[in-house]
């Protein structure tokens, strides 16, 4: 390897190393002080990155922060065959990381900043969609079809009661979920659905 394409490798894992530096930073930070008294400079301090740096790769500071979130969630594991595993299968990583370390406080801080912040609330909308409402919607209409949940279910108030209780137990109760919550939510999703 000539000397420029070493240099060019060494200064992307460097960028890497200091990306995950700054997101873990960014997680410590939510976990302490929240989002509302969220400090970009204890961050650039922490993960001895400038704050030059920072901006540059996140201008809306809100991002950062959903970044950081999201990164913890783990990948959804396989849906399974029956319809409750299915459906537990699409909150089941938001249970995780609501008990891995502070997990619940750094999500509670994700989500004060979607709601404060125009683009974290953009972005996490766009999560949500993506990893919940739109493969929910694909297993409630493949199951109305065969007669296991209405067919006249709306989706909204599915999305709402499937993870309802997940947020009023992070935002309010600032308590990581308690193990099998996943499951019990799809159960009591497919039975208020139930034809």
């Amino acid at each position: 390897m000539t000397e420029k394409k070493l240099k060019r490798k060494k200064s992307q894992r460097s960028s890497e190393e200091s990306r995950a530096a700054i997101l873990q930073a960014t997680r410590e930070e939510m976990a302490e002080n929240g989002w509302r008294k969220f400090s970009v400079d204890k961050v650039s301090r922490r993960a001895k990155a400038s704050k030059q740096t920072i901006y540059r790769w996140w201008p809306a500071i809100g991002n950062m922060c959903m970044e950081a979130a999201i990164d913890l969630v783990p990948d959804r594991s396989k849906l399974g065959r029956d319809p409750s595993e299915r459906i537990a299968a699409l909150i089941q990583p938001l249970e995780e990381t609501t008990r891995l370390g502070s997990g619940h406080a750094v999500l509670r801080a994700a989500m004060i900043a979607a709601s404060d912040d125009k683009d974290a609330g953009e972005t996490w909308r766009n999560w949500m969609k993506e990893n919940i409402r739109a493969p929910l919607r694909l297993v409630l209409a493949e199951i109305a079809a065969k007669n296991v949940v209405r067919r006249d279910f709306d989706l909204d108030e599915a999305v709402d009661f499937l993870t309802g209780q997940l947020w009023s137990r992070v935002m309010i109760m600032r308590a990581p979920l308690p193990e099998g919550f996943s499951n019990l939510q799809a159960n009591a999703l497919l039975t208020a659905l139930a034809p």
